[in-house]
C-alpha cells in the first residue's frame, strides 16, 4: 500500500516552468494580419529520477544498488544541456511547416518564441512553441 502511495504522489506531482522566451519586432507596414500559433511537444523520461525513487522503495543490497546507479545517472546527464531528454530530439524542426500552413504568405512578425517544460516526478514533457502575427497578402 506505501508503494502504491508513493507512486501516486510521485505521478500525480507535477510542475511547469517557461524556460525560454523571445520576442521579435512589430512590423505594421506591409498589410493586414492575423496571429497564427504553433506548440509542440515530446515526453521523456530521467533515469536518474526513477533510480532514486526505486531505490527508496526497495530494502537491503538493491536499494544501495539502485541508489549507486542513480549517482551514476545524475553525473553522466552534468554539464550543460537545457531541458530534460526526450524520446526524439527532432520533434521541432517541423514547426516551419506547420506556421506556413497558417500562413502561405510566410510573412511574420511580432515572432515569440516559447520554450517551456512540465514534468511529474521521473516523466517530463518539453514544449516549443511559435505565435506570430501573419501579415496578409
Amino acid at each position: 500500500m506505501r508503494r502504491i502511495a508513493l507512486f501516486l504522489v510521485v505521478a500525480l506531482a507535477g510542475c511547469a516552468r517557461l524556460d525560454h522566451f523571445q520576442m521579435g519586432t512589430i512590423d505594421q507596414t506591409q498589410g493586414e494580419t492575423h496571429p497564427v500559433s504553433v506548440r509542440l511537444s515530446e515526453t521523456g523520461i530521467e533515469a536518474a529520477a526513477i533510480a532514486e525513487v526505486a531505490s527508496r522503495s526497495a530494502k537491503g543490497q538493491t536499494a544501495n544498488q539502485l541508489g549507486d546507479l542513480a549517482a551514476v545517472l545524475a553525473m553522466l546527464n552534468m554539464g550543460p544541456r537545457t531541458g530534460n531528454p526526450v524520446y526524439d530530439d527532432t520533434y521541432a524542426e517541423k514547426i516551419q511547416d506547420y506556421l506556413l500552413v497558417q500562413c502561405p504568405s510566410g510573412k511574420l512578425t511580432a515572432i515569440r518564441a516559447i520554450r517551456e517544460a512540465r514534468s511529474a516526478g521521473p516523466v517530463s514533457g518539453e514544449i516549443v512553441g511559435v505565435e506570430a502575427e501573419c501579415i496578409n497578402e
